[in-house]
């Protein structure tokens, strides 16, 4: 049993003797302008170090060619099942889109925000915040105080995460051709990033800049160059892989 970590284009299928995979062992079964990069699947169930060997295997070819992903525990018995199944059916599809993205990466950045130093922040400047504090301090003061102040200080905490994000990420923005919020929750906001391969150094020295903005207020997680896991849309679009393990992208 095979599994299939991703789809390159045949004359790129050379990267795999150039680069190092790490535990992976991987190959190419190629049938004509397309070649899926396969390893041998372990003979249990696959486990986290699996996912991550997976990943790691994946933003190493990334780094160098296009690549399209396949979730992990995408699996073919043998290699004519790979080429009948994975490569032939959509293959002019798959080829137009490899080449569709051959310029470009994707790049991620989590923001974790210390909650604390952004409501002392927002604390320091903000009357209303202030007042409510106050009350909520005062003799006779009760849940009804304690909760409004609750209340306004989590909308102003959200509104202020959601400028700072802006204005931290804005030159970044600029760079990209594209961006996506991936997730978002009262803490932590993460992002997508659509750069092309030759402003990646330009998307390094914004995401440096970002870090010393954000110094005291978030913790900056950046990521990449990564194949287009948020833009698989770029191109012509092919079928979309359903991810058949908890770890797909």
């Amino acid at each position: 049993m095979l599994l299939v970590h991703g789809l390159l284009l045949e004359h790129d299928r050379a990267v795999l003797d150039r680069v190092d995979t790490g535990p992976v062992r991987p190959r190419a079964v190629t049938a004509g302008a397309l070649s899926a990069v396969v390893s041998e699947a372990p003979g249990q169930e696959l486990t986290p170090d699996d996912a991550v060997a997976h990943l790691d295997l994946l933003v190493t070819l990334a780094a160098d060619v296009p690549v399209l992903p396949l979730p992990l525990g995408t699996m073919a018995p043998d290699d004519d099942a790979v080429r009948d199944e994975v490569l032939t059916p959509a293959a002019d599809q798959l080829e137009q889109q490899l080449e569709a993205v051959a310029g470009f990466v994707e790049v991620r950045l989590d923001l974790a925000f210390d909650t604390e130093a952004v409501v002392a922040d927002i604390a320091g400047g903000d009357p209303e915040i202030a007042r409510l504090a106050a009350r909520s301090r005062a003799r006779g003061a009760g849940v009804a105080e304690r909760m409004a102040l609750g209340e306004a200080v989590a909308g102003r905490v959200a509104d202020a995460e959601a400028a700072l994000v802006e204005e931290w990420t804005a030159e970044l923005a600029e760079i990209a051709e594209r961006s996506t919020q991936l997730a978002a929750d009262e803490q932590v906001r993460r992002l997508a990033f659509l750069v092309r391969r030759d402003r990646l150094p330009d998307a390094d020295g914004a995401v440096a800049q970002l870090r010393a903005a954000a110094a005291g207020l978030a913790e900056v997680e950046y990521v990449g160059p990564l194949p287009l896991y948020s833009f698989l849309d770029v191109g012509p679009v092919g079928p979309e892989p359903v991810p058949s393990s908890r770890w797909g992208w």
